[in-house]
């Protein structure tokens, strides 16, 4: 049984793209991604789970296992369009790497592009991949809400607060 307290979700970090893009293509710089990680490190603990939606950093080898010593928690990366690298490679840094993710008892599908997969009737999602040029984010609905960590202050959400989120959309729209 997952504790949803102590297990986290997120994406979109794109850490290092300001090295890899010269700045021009993402949405932080070198400050910026330091700020982003401390951030992270205020609200997930050493033992805590995050399970990471995807498009976690530009793919040079170096920089993923710097960073992943550096972050706070277990991570499991549920692969994104820009996490290009062999999985046996994020292996060594992850806690595990999978394309999609599903946790049985929460009937809860987490991938990064949500328009690649189809939810049955009672399933919820949360996905990544909605937020380069966007100003606001994606809308949070009874069955899927996305963690793009630009539209989360930059600091993973428990899945708790994921849920809850839903659950508030849920009561809204009814």
């Amino acid at each position: 049984m997952i504790d949803i307290n102590n297990t986290f979700v997120t994406s979109d970090h794109h850490f290092r793209e300001w090295t890899h893009f010269g700045g021009l293509l993402c949405e932080s710089s070198k400050d910026q991604e330091e700020e982003h990680v401390t951030l992270w490190n205020s609200v997930v603990g050493k033992d805590d789970l995050v399970l990471h939606v995807g498009d976690f950093s530009d793919g040079r080898i170096a920089d993923l296992d710097d960073l992943c010593k550096r972050l706070n928690g277990r991570i499991i990366l549920v692969k994104g369009n820009h996490d290009v690298l062999d999985d046996a490679i994020y292996r060594m840094a992850f806690a595990d790497v999978v394309d999609q993710m599903y946790i049985d008892e929460l009937k809860l599908l987490l991938v990064h592009d949500p328009e690649t997969v189809t939810l049955r009737p009672g399933e919820r999602m949360i996905y990544g991949h909605y937020h380069r040029g966007m100003v606001e984010p994606p809308p949070t609905t009874r069955d899927s809400i996305c963690v793009c960590a630009k539209w989360h202050g930059w600091k993973p959400l428990t899945l708790a607060e994921a849920m809850r989120q839903m659950d508030a959309a849920c009561t809204r729209q009814v």
